[in-house]
């Protein structure tokens, strides 16, 4: 049979999303003790960002640090996502206009943008799905990978987690953002060192 597309090979695109995630999250377990910069490690764990309920916060927390080295293993597997995403400069500017601090912009910045992504699978076409704007990838895959990550951290629990699994995203999309925010912070900005 010819048509075509001959000496191409149908493949299946759900074997194709989950053999990539699955690199993907291996990369980032393998890789789960590096620890970032304190300055941005001050971000990553902002308490005003908490996205569980109190007693979750090492959850929180363990898949922020997921999301964040998720971009980190992006960057290092695929050219394209070696870009920092170009929208993120003036975004940072005018954070840091309001509040007179980096770390304080990045971390609210940050925030906003996890709390304003679907949970659900994003389309490329949503204006919230900022994943989508984010060099690399894709929103898609991110999404199966905060799927994925958030798959792992909930087996190895004794006891189901309070509220909706689905807004575990939400942290690991914080954690995401903070490392697509600090890859392309203006020259000159200067995070605040932690208290």
């Amino acid at each position: 049979m010819t048509d075509a597309h001959d000496g191409f090979l149908a493949v299946n695109s759900g074997l194709v999303r989950q053999t990539l995630v699955e690199a993907l999250f291996g990369q980032v377990e393998k890789r789960s003790e590096e620890r970032p910069e304190e300055a941005i490690a001050a971000v990553l764990e902002a308490a005003g960002q908490a996205f569980t309920v109190a007693d979750e916060i090492p959850l929180d927390h363990g898949l922020r640090h997921f999301g964040y080295l998720a971009r980190v293993v992006e960057a290092d597997l695929f050219e394209p996502a070696r870009l920092s995403a170009d929208w993120v400069p003036a975004m940072l500017t005018e954070r840091f206009a309001l509040t007179g601090s980096w770390s304080r912009a990045l971390t609210e910045a940050c925030g906003d943008l996890a709390r304003l992504e679907p949970l659900g699978k994003p389309s490329p076409d949503d204006e919230t799905a900022m994943t989508w704007r984010v060099p690399g990838p894709g929103g898609h895959v991110r999404h199966y990978l905060a799927r994925r990550t958030i798959e792992e951290h909930l087996r190895e629990r004794e006891e189901a987690v309070a509220g909706d699994p689905a807004e575990l995203k939400r942290p690991w999309l914080y954690g995401f953002f903070v490392r697509a925010c600090e890859e392309a912070l203006p020259d000159g900005a200067v995070l605040d060192a932690p208290a």
